[in-house]
């Protein structure tokens, strides 16, 4: 990895050493990020990650790939979220084609997303992987029960068969996937959480199913282990370092088919620094701008890029999947160090948790009402209505909103919408633009993905955002079956509950609710408008 001249000369004045700091990330020293002792207990309990690839059987999950291939599957679909769902993501679109399954992932609970992926998939020929380190969790539970029940209409008595889970020891997962008797449990390790455990067989198992070599991948991890690598140290201060400078935003830069390596590492830096005011933002999928365009918070993260003329810019090049492998640990171990740096707790995620009690409490409602809050027009407080005249007063009200930034603000679109090529680059025409005209940064994400990813850094960061929630009335609702609420229910109360967990901690957040079943032309319309009133 290129390191930028600007790190270099930073770490020589550093007041923190990679050789005082690197051996006690190896050796699991609790101590290097709090004097807490409380916080440093927390931390000991998830200090698994480091050596995780020296236990990871590659053996025994390659020979379990196999037999799934000769058994005639020829899809597998990963249901899960966050930790359990982003590396999948990655590995499906950095390396596809390797001869294994063909690797798909759902971690929207979108009905539209939700359909698409039923409706791509032959079911028959198809394993369904339900991930889930505490088995708990709302989206793959409801995922999990979506898809079973799918199969039982399918296939019956041998709908289990095409099923297997992936989840802690003990977990309710476990005792569901026993009971229904799937076809294969794999157990995690619960002092490994969930974004740092792409080296357990939560990354693993669905690498190799998709055909990717494992061992070569596991190996390299584990040579950087033993050779307890300083260079990733040394990543992970200068991050933190250049943070409290003020370059607190890390843009990655990389080509289309690995900008799931973006999004893995945007959910792995954000949310394990995002706490207490403080933190470093990966910017994942912006669209390249001119130097001129960015402002004085941003540093550069090249993947397979050249672009000289942005710095300060770390570089590397990925052409296989041991390569990958290697960036994969070095991002680890340089987020643990950063979070050093920043004496945060890297491991823990205190305000993802709030978003979810009050998702839960908007859900509960739904449930006993079984109908949708009323969305009325109210600029300060309810969302705005996009549809037909109205979209003009929304525009304005969006660039008000927008123009009434600080220095340093980033502009975050968080969109609980269908994810569609139509509207990724309406959304990503709306990125540039802002940033073009007002030198902000932006960011971009799919809810709820977002949530287990950026959320928590958008409530426990610095209160440096601008959020724009988008949601949508859904042509297609199915039901999800023993939850009594249908995906759409369970999304818009996810949204609600981001919605009331930003304003809680004082953040700007504007809601926009598309009220047309034509959300493409919504969205064009109110770029074209944002355009005129962000125009310099």
């Amino acid at each position: 990895m290129k390191f930028p001249p600007e790190s270099e000369s930073l770490l020589v004045d550093s007041n923190y050493r990679a050789d005082q700091i690197g051996p006690r990330i190896y050796v699991k020293d609790a101590t290097l990020w709090s004097q807490d002792q409380s916080v440093q207990k927390d931390v000991a309990a998830f200090l698994g990650w480091v050596d995780a690839p020296l236990r990871t059987n590659a053996q025994a999950i390659t020979a379990f790939a196999q037999e799934i291939k000769a058994a005639g599957f020829t899809d597998a679909v990963v249901l899960g979220m966050g930790g359990s769902s982003l590396s999948s993501l990655m590995f499906a679109q950095a390396f596809p084609n390797q001869g294994g399954l063909k690797l798909h992932v759902l971690d929207s609970t979108i009905p539209g997303d939700v359909l698409r992926i039923r409706n791509t998939v032959p079911l028959a020929t198809t394993l369904i992987i339900v991930a889930s380190k505490s088995g708990s969790t709302v989206e793959p539970l409801a995922f999990e029960e979506f898809f079973y029940q799918q199969l039982q209409s399918e296939l019956g008595n041998q709908a289990s068969q095409n099923i297997i889970a992936i989840t802690d020891p003990g977990s309710q997962m476990e005792a569901r996937a026993t009971e229904r008797n799937y076809r294969r449990i794999f157990l995690g390790e619960p002092e490994v959480g969930g974004r740092f455990s792409v080296f357990t067989v939560f990354g693993m198992v669905p690498a190799a199913l998709a055909g990717l070599p494992i061992s070569e991948m596991l190996q390299e991890a584990i040579q950087l282990h033993n050779r307890q690598d300083q260079n990733a140290v040394n990543l992970g201060i200068a991050l933190a370092e250049f943070a409290q400078a003020g370059k607190d935003k890390i843009t990655f830069l990389a080509p289309p088919h690995l900008e799931g390596i973006a999004l893995w590492a945007e959910q792995l830096i954000a949310e394990s620094t995002g706490k207490h005011g403080l933190g470093v933002l990966p910017l994942a999928t912006e669209p390249l701008g001119t130097p001129e365009s960015y402002g004085p918070d941003r540093i550069f993260f090249q993947i397979n890029a050249e672009h000289p003329e942005l710095h300060p810019s770390f570089q590397t090049s990925i052409t296989t999947p041991a390569a990958l492998a290697h960036l994969l640990y070095t991002l680890e171990i340089a987020t643990a160090a950063a979070g050093a740096v920043l004496q945060v707790n890297p491991f823990d995620q205190p305000n993802v948790q709030a978003a979810k009690i009050i998702a839960q409490r908007e859900l509960q409602k739904i449930q006993e009402t079984k109908e949708l809050p009323d969305l009325s027009f109210e600029t300060n407080s309810e969302p705005l209505h996009l549809q037909g005249a109205t979209g003009q007063s929304v525009g304005h009200a969006l660039a008000n909103f927008i123009h009434n930034h600080n220095p340093g603000d980033q502009v975050a679109f968080l969109t609980f919408l269908p994810e569609t090529d139509e509207t990724t680059v309406l959304i990503q025409t709306l990125r540039a633009a802002i940033r073009d005209r007002l030198n902000l940064a932006t960011s971009f994400g799919y809810g709820p993905r977002y949530l287990h990813s950026t959320g928590q850094y958008h409530k426990g960061g610095p209160n440096n955002g601008l959020y724009i929630v988008l949601t949508a009335q859904d042509a297609e609702d199915p039901e999800i079956p023993g939850m009594g609420v249908t995906f759409g229910q369970l999304k818009m109360a996810q949204a609600l509950g981001d919605i009331g967990a930003l304003r809680d901690n004082d953040r700007r957040v504007v809601h926009i609710h598309i009220t047309t079943d034509d959300i493409s032309s919504a969205l064009a319309q109110l770029a074209a408008e944002l355009h005129i009133a962000v125009a310099p």
